[in-house]
């Protein structure tokens, strides 16, 4: 493919027009149009300027196709973390929901009665059902995108410069404020003495909704940053080379981070259930869950370095 065809394709894929791209690079209209119909080259600067914004090599542009292989690469990458991204935002719903359900239904359960026992078994039912369906798209998840690196340990830079500020300024802002909102909603209904256990249900329930669209933000922002993708890889590559002490480093805190978060929820979780079954207090004990989340924030907080975001 030609300059021009190439230039054409990248414009458009960006979902950005002539006007706007002259604007962006200090040209006017008739200049764009001129390079996109054969008319004339941009200067060196221009093009520099036209590589940064699309996210493409020089070669790429001048004389390459980009068309055909960045397009199959972006298929490929956007599908998997759009998969990734629903398996395990459903899973970190599917568990509170199952915490939200169990509280309704113990809540509710009368101490000594009949109905009250149906009640705590339908609950635990619940509880672990929930926690069975979730583990699966954890899984699922983990192996795929596992699986994924190693089949792509580096990946070009497919999103333009408008895309992806498209995404982290109109799209991930309105998803965590959003889930923000729907805990903010939930705490206020626990203020109203009327609704008592409905109130703390509905708190979980909001809380599952609001956790799993935070979550599937977080890991599409973690989607258009493929700067930090790539250097993820080159790190675990030279993490056990004594030439980059600090990318092992790196890697040995957020296994770390990691494991000490997991022990964090497991802990909770088993706190939840001991609570419940040995002292029978199911209603506040669902607390553990946001506490144990706020603990993983911190803990993630106070072992990161800066060298973690470079």
């Amino acid at each position: 493919m030609s300059f021009s065809e190439n230039l054409q394709t990248l414009r458009k894929a960006a979902g950005i027009s002539q006007e706007q791209l002259a604007e962006r690079l200090d040209v006017s209209r008739q200049a764009v149009s001129k390079w996109e119909t054969d008319g004339g080259y941009p200067e060196i600067d221009k093009i520099i300027a036209l590589c940064d914004l699309f996210g493409c090599t020089m070669d790429e542009l001048v004389k390459g196709s980009v068309s055909s292989d960045k397009n199959d690469e972006r298929r490929r990458y956007d599908s998997h973390f759009n998969r990734y991204s629903k398996l395990i935002s459903v899973g970190v719903m599917l568990i509170i929901q199952g915490v939200a359900l169990s509280t309704l239904s113990f809540g509710f359960a009368d101490a000594g009665s009949l109905k009250g026992e149906f009640l705590n078994i339908l609950g635990t039912a619940a509880l672990f059902l929930f926690i069975a369906a979730s583990v699966p798209l954890f899984i699922a998840g983990g192996l795929e995108h596992s699986d994924f690196k190693k089949r792509h340990p580096i990946v070009p830079q497919i999103y333009s410069a408008d895309e992806i500020e498209r995404y982290n300024t109109r799209v991930f802002p309105y998803l965590i404020g959003g889930g923000i909102a729907l805990i903010f909603i939930g705490l206020v209904l626990t203020v109203i003495p009327s609704l008592y256990i409905w109130s703390a249900a509905a708190l979980l329930g909001l809380t599952g909704i609001a956790a799993a669209m935070m979550t599937y933000a977080c890991i599409q922002h973690s989607k258009y940053d493929i700067d930090s993708y790539n250097r993820e890889h080159e790190e675990e590559d030279s993490a056990d080379s004594p030439a980059d002490p600090s990318a092992a480093a790196r890697k040995k805190r957020r296994s770390l981070i990691r494991k000490i978060n997991g022990t964090i929820m497991l802990s909770a979780t088993a706190l939840f259930l001991a609570i419940g079954f040995i002292w029978d207090i199911w209603d506040p004990s669902w607390a553990v869950f946001p506490l144990g989340g706020i603990a993983c924030a911190i803990v993630s907080v106070l072992l990161k370095t800066p060298d973690d975001k470079e």
